[in-house]
């Protein structure tokens, strides 16, 4: 049976009962006591009472440092979500603690971030969230409902239909070929015709390629895996007519580097184009040229066929010429 004794003006419940942790709560009146204290030992006949103490006296910052401390250093892309908890930990959230961050307080969170980062910044705050209640749940074995689970994410722009033509092409080559930086147009030629990540083509190494049999081995790959994708005829002369480097890769640069030279030639073309667009055009392309989804998924390193979709603008002119076929 609980014990109802009466503290300070106020009302503490005390229940023991074994096989159950000591249950210990203060409130106002008795009538709240008694039906609190009715409640807690028909949950545990029951076998449903779940003991919330030490979610109550672990906040969400302090779940969030454990996170970054112990998990993210195990992840491949952990330092960014280091970065992301650093600068989460500065909201007035992480003050909650874990059982008492309720799905409204998460609403008002999204709404206040949403009014100064956009909807996919907002989303990933969101994730980091959800998955540190999922791992203190299932690895700290902390009781704690995950209240992001309940709300509904903030809606992102879909992906874009700008494609690159081929008189945009033309000028982007022609001005790399003026760059003073020398691989710069073969990177773009090679990005063109494999649909390689940028990441990818910094670490691509001449003893990663076969120029005979017109195949790489990408290693350490954004998602993790290594995989191996076919060169086209015209990457392998570009990759040949390259100067070997000491450390064996085709392009020594660094993002920093790289992106001061390709703004230049965007700016020598009259031109605004992502070097991601490549990969974005490389997919588009393959499909007109009839590549199959898992063709294109395994060259691109895409595990996801949905992502894939975002990558992929088909022309209304390649479209309307597959549907004469249909008449």
């Amino acid at each position: 049976m609980a014990t109802i004794r009466k503290m300070r003006n106020k009302w503490q419940v005390l229940i023991r009962r074994k096989g159950t942790p000591f249950i210990t709560k203060t409130l106002c009146t008795y009538i709240e006591a008694t039906k609190y204290a009715q409640e807690c030992e028909t949950n545990i006949a029951k076998g449903l009472f779940q003991d919330l103490s030490e979610a109550m006296q672990t906040t969400l910052a302090d779940a969030l440092v454990r996170y970054r401390d112990e998990v993210c250093p195990l992840r491949k892309w952990g330092h960014l979500e280091s970065g992301k908890i650093n600068k989460l930990l500065r909201n007035k959230i992480t003050g909650y603690s874990l059982a008492r961050i309720t799905p409204n307080k998460i609403v008002k969170f999204r709404n206040a971030l949403a009014l100064t980062s956009s909807a996919s910044t907002v989303n990933k705050y969101m994730s980091i969230i959800s998955v540190v209640y999922n791992t203190a749940k299932t690895e700290w074995d902390l009781n704690c409902i995950n209240p992001v689970s309940k709300i509904k994410r903030m809606v992102e722009p879909e992906g874009t239909d700008e494609r690159i033509t081929p008189e945009e092409t033309s000028k982007l080559i022609e001005a790399a070929a003026r760059s003073k930086m020398y691989w710069i147009k073969a990177i773009l030629i090679v990005a063109l015709e494999t649909g390689m990540r940028r990441g990818e083509l910094f670490k691509l190494k001449r003893d990663d390629v076969n120029l005979i049999k017109h195949t790489a081995i990408l290693k350490d790959t954004k998602n993790g895996t290594t995989r191996r994708i076919g060169l086209s005829p015209k990457a392998v002369a570009e990759l040949k007519g390259l100067i070997p480097t000491i450390d064996g890769t085709f392009f020594p640069t660094n993002k920093d580097q790289f992106k001061f030279y390709w703004n230049q030639i965007n700016k020598r073309c009259g031109l605004k184009k992502n070097f991601h667009l490549l990969r974005h055009e490389w997919a588009s392309r393959m499909f007109e040229n009839g590549w199959d989804v898992s063709a294109v998924a395994t060259q691109g390193g895409w595990k996801d066929w949905k992502v894939l979709r975002r990558y992929t603008a088909l022309s209304p002119e390649y479209l309307a010429e597959k549907l004469k076929y249909n008449n």
